[in-house]
């Protein structure tokens, strides 16, 4: 066995292995994305168990296994897609119209029935069922398929990733953890993978054939930890998950927001909302959500997030960090807390990830965190206070 032959043995256990534990989900959250990402897994697996079969030299021994590796690729772009519109979705329930998305995988079944379930085919793509012509122009138009589905489901996955970026702003203060961002790689190295084919259509690329399995290998371990260290994207009761579909769809779809707030109660809130936050400082809470704020307010998820949009004209997420911004500044000029560095002074804050910390502060001060703090060393907190106050203003 080459070396190449043995590497592709591990991936394709591991993705098989890797399968399971998703299907399984011993962290226990996010559970319809998982199965059907465990899905996706499989079918990468089967894949690549195609690939050392064709490397071993031993297809003719292999016939029928083939034949349903080949037909479980029609899987591997609708499992992909349905698993990030249910990570992205505050729906946990799953539904039956998700399974149209498997017609094709149902048209090729068809097709490879009789190499994959009945005795007599003799090798792949050339059964005794069909006349050779056919078995050439269907096995053309699946191969073509799918890479063309693949291309079709990526682009809507991608799209789905871009506007949960936007829609998690809307109910979290930090995005980090629940960004998906290990999604957006895993579909970034699918579309290398893919440009990478169709340029192998015209270019001869002998150099994939040798470093393949090392982005094989790379992947699968990027994969298996994103999988144990992944969390409940939307962790909520019922009735605010019913509150944050609500405030989604009405995003999503530019429609015209329903009042919600009586004008005469929207200043009494607002004034709650500014008394809670200056006062008691919720926004240390590094993990304050929508859903918890429009607890401490004693109002719905959905009244809260009127009253932001239409008295602050500002989401969630900017409002919180507002406030982790302005005490940044009050930490950095503070003497009891010059031994703290930039980042220290973030947490302490309400941050929890320094890229969000660092784009905020830029975004709301206009200069960065490190100018900002320098400035307060050289100069001393009294005059920075002064100084800073002339820059922002």
């Amino acid at each position: 066995m080459t070396p190449q032959l043995l590497l592709y043995n591990v991936i394709c256990i591991g993705f098989f292995l890797f399968s399971l534990i998703s299907f399984v989900n011993p962290v226990k959250v996010n559970n319809i994305a998982n199965r059907w990402f465990s899905l996706f897994l499989f079918s990468v697996g089967c894949s690549l168990l195609n690939v050392i079969i064709y490397e071993a030299k031993a297809e003719r021994s292999y016939t029928q296994l083939i034949a349903f590796n080949e037909l479980s690729r029609f899987a591997m772009a609708p499992a992909l897609y349905l698993s990030i519109l249910h990570f992205t979705s505050p729906h946990k329930a799953f539904k039956r119209q998700e399974y149209l998305h498997f017609i094709p995988f149902l048209l090729f079944f068809c097709f490879m029935a009789p190499v994959a379930f009945m005795a007599g085919g003799s090798t792949w793509g050339n059964t005794r069922v069909l006349p050779p012509i056919i078995n050439t122009i269907m096995a053309f138009t699946m191969f073509v398929s799918i890479k063309g589905q693949m291309l079709i489901y990526w682009i809507l996955a991608w799209r789905k990733l871009k506007q949960h970026e936007k829609n998690i702003r809307v109910i979290n203060s930090n995005t980090g953890e629940v960004s998906l961002n290990w999604l957006k790689y895993l579909l970034l190295g699918i579309a290398f993978m893919l440009a990478i084919w169709y340029v192998s259509i015209f270019l001869q690329l002998g150099f994939m054939r040798i470093y393949a399995p090392i982005g094989y290998l790379a992947g699968s371990l990027f994969i298996f930890y994103f999988l144990l260290a992944q969390k409940e994207i939307y962790p909520f009761d019922e009735p605010d998950l019913e509150d944050i579909s609500t405030i989604i769809k009405e995003k999503s779809e530019n429609n015209a927001v329903r009042k919600r707030v009586p004008d005469e109660r929207s200043n009494e809130l607002k004034n709650k909302l500014e008394h809670l936050m200056q006062n008691e400082k919720l926004y240390l809470d590094n993990e304050l959500s929508l859903p918890q704020l429009a607890r401490e307010m004693a109002v719905s998820t959905h009244e809260l997030s009127y009253l932001l949009n239409e008295n602050f004209g500002i989401n969630f997420f900017q409002f919180v960090n507002k406030y982790r911004v302005e005490e940044v500044k009050r930490l950095m000029l503070s003497e009891k807390h010059r031994h703290l560095n930039i980042l220290g002074i973030a947490f302490s804050a309400g941050f929890n990830s320094k890229t969000t910390f660092n784009t905020t502060f830029k975004k709301e001060t206009g200069i960065a965190p490190s100018q900002f703090m320098q400035h307060a060393k050289t100069q001393g907190a009294a005059q920075a206070t002064g100084s800073v106050n002339t820059l922002f203003n």
